[in-house]
């Protein structure tokens, strides 16, 4: 019982961190309306936060995907695979992860979610 505890206090740690460094790449920012496609023409390679976010780079925007369920192997350590067709990215287009030094091995498939634009707030 106590090991389980401790567990989950160390689990509980590990989403409070992900939260706060999420804050901090959101920091200054507003959220726009969310979008179901993306072009893949400027975004950069994702950053995870957690098995459930997702941040892109476009320029001076950020994205922000929320996966709709939570992603097993997703970290801030993983390489993400992304299946794109047509030049976008897009809502339920599946990606899966590859651990860095675990042979190749590749995680299981997730969904992305849609994306919201976050922009420097004008001062």
């Amino acid at each position: 019982m106590i090991r389980a505890l401790t567990l989950i206090a160390a689990l509980g740690a590990v989403t409070a961190s992900d939260s706060k460094d999420l804050d901090r790449a959101l920091a200054g920012r507003v959220a726009g309306k969310s979008e179901t496609c993306l072009s893949n023409s400027r975004i950069s390679t994702p950053q995870a936060f957690g098995d459930r976010t997702l941040l892109y780079r476009d320029g001076a925007r950020v994205w922000r995907n929320d996966l709709p369920n939570a992603c097993p192997g997703l970290n801030e350590d993983a390489l993400i695979v992304t299946e794109v067709f047509g030049g976008q990215l897009c809502r339920n287009d599946q990606f899966y992860t590859l651990q860095r030094g675990g042979g190749g091995i590749a995680g299981p498939r997730c969904r992305l979610g849609n994306f919201v634009p976050w922009d420097k707030v004008a001062r």
